[in-house]
Formats: structure tokens, sequence, C-alpha cells
């Protein structure tokens, strides 16, 4: 019996934080704890704020600015100081599209989240997708300045996992092709 996508969400997000974790005690962070929600993003920004005071309270003026967005996955990495929110849409399809990668932008933007991949279930992404991600690479780095003068950035990323092997296929696809692209970039916000 084939499984839904929901059904793979604890084994993507447990690959990804053990992927994580390793990638940040290689370079001596260990103080940084890793929350996956799926949901609603506000209601379960607020719940670890209940369940994990010492870790998420810093995630208050975020939950308090935040629109109401349900996701697939969202991932809080957190040090209890500063924090970031890498948004996961897990799709379980033919190949992902435009229509897919939209809807990610649109949740980063629309959260301030600077982390987004989009993850397709045993398939790869349509050739219209991989040819605007392959020549615009914009299309997956979007900077932007908000009414009150802050300056924002998503960077996006395009991954299949493979529930044969249980690991990721990297297509190369944004700014966030792997685990190791994503995690670098984490690095260098956590050691700021």
């Amino acid at each position: 019996m084939k499984k839904n996508e929901v059904a793979h969400y604890p084994e993507i997000t447990r690959f990804i934080e053990a992927q994580l974790n390793s990638n940040f005690r290689a370079k001596g962070i260990t103080d940084v704890s890793i929350f996956w929600k799926n949901g609603e993003l506000t209601s379960k920004i607020k719940e670890l704020i209940t369940q994990y005071p010492e870790e998420c309270s810093c995630l208050q003026t975020f939950c308090r600015k935040t629109s109401p967005l349900n996701l697939d996955i969202f991932g809080v990495i957190t040090n209890g100081i500063k924090f970031e929110i890498v948004i996961l849409e897990v799709k379980l399809c033919a190949n992902v599209g435009l229509a897919e990668w939209s809807q990610l932008l649109g949740y980063t933007v629309v959260s301030d989240a600077k982390y987004g991949l989009l993850i397709n279930i045993d398939a790869g992404a349509s050739s219209r997708l991989t040819g605007i991600l392959t020549s615009e690479v914009d299309a997956s780095r979007v900077v932007r300045k908000k009414a009150n003068g802050e300056v924002v950035e998503q960077l996006l990323g395009f991954m299949q996992w493979n529930t044969l092997t249980n690991n990721f296929e990297y297509s190369n696809l944004g700014q966030l092709w792997s685990l190791s692209a994503l995690s670098d970039t984490l690095i260098e916000q956590f050691n700021k």
C-alpha cells in the first residue's frame, strides 16, 4: 500500500535533523535545538514557546507579527537567543512545477522565513521549473525591502526524497540545492 505525503514527514524531518546536527557539531556549534511542526504556523510556534520556553521564547515577537499559514512542515532552529525558520513544502506527484515553487515562495515571503525547501517524493521537477532554476539564479534567492526599511532574504531549493534509500537525491536546483548548502547558511547565521 502506497503512503501519502504526510506519512513521509517523520522520516524526512529525522533525516534533515540528523544531517544538520552533524554539520553543526562539526563546526563546534553544540547549543542549537531543532524543532519540527506541521500545520498552522503561529499556533504551533505558540506551542513550542510553551513547551520549550528556554529555547523558544526568542520566537515571541516573530509569532506576534506573523500571519497564520497552514504549512506542510516547518523547522525552528534556535539557540535560545536567535532562530531561523525552515519551511518544507512536501509533494507526492509526477513532477513539481511553477505552481508548487510559487506556493513555497509565497509561504516564505509572507512568514519572513529565510529558508524554504520544495521536496518531491520519488520524483523530480518539471523541465520548465528545472530550466528556470538553472538559468535564473535569482529565482531561488529573493531579496526584498519591507515598508519599515528592513531587508529580508529568502533562499529556496529543490530536493527529491527517495523512499527506497531513505535519502535525498540532490538536483542542484536553487540556492539550497543540498542539506550541506542549507547547513552552511545556517552555520553562518549562528556563528554571527
